[in-house]
């Protein structure tokens, strides 16, 4: 369907499952970068943060949901892969530092002991928030429980 054959896929990939671990690699990376860009949008604890945070929130929850398809296939292949499991371990403590950088500028106490416990909270949420056994009924509830969750997320880091 990519329109290459499989000699040259070869090439470049030795199994599916290399040009899948790239395909993910891709996706960490950008999830790094929106990360950075949205640290560096955080002023402080004020209204513009608030907002900037909380579309953050919306926005990434719906891209777990759009691809919460993957997330068997990622927890599967980091516990065949030894060094897939390496790049998640990596990439989710790079997160958890960038969101407790985050928290230590919304409150600046903080920076004495950083809040890493909450920020492991944060993604932990945010990575699991789809709700696998249950289905809504209407899309009325499912934007009740999107909101619900992102107010739990949120208030965990912002409000302390």
């Amino acid at each position: 369907m990519a329109g290459v054959s499989a000699g040259v896929f070869y090439n470049y990939f030795s199994s599916k499952e290399d040009i899948f671990k790239e395909l993910i690699k891709t996706f960490f990376n950008y999830s790094l970068k929106q990360m950075e860009v949205l640290r560096k949008e955080v002023t402080g604890k004020n209204i513009r943060s608030e907002i900037k945070i909380k579309e953050f929130l919306i926005k990434g929850i719906d891209n777990t949901w759009e691809n919460h398809f993957l997330n068997s296939d990622i927890l599967i292949l980091s516990r065949k892969d030894e060094d897939f499991q390496k790049l998640m371990v990596n990439f989710n403590q790079k997160m958890v530092s960038i969101v407790a950088e985050i928290l230590t500028v919304i409150n600046p106490e903080l920076e004495e002991n950083p809040p890493l416990l909450e920020a492991k909270m944060i993604m932990n949420l945010i990575q699991n928030s789809y709700p696998i056994f249950s289905k809504f009924d209407s899309e009325d509830e499912k934007e009740s429980y999107m909101e619900k969750i992102v107010n739990i997320i949120f208030n965990i880091g912002f409000n302390g």
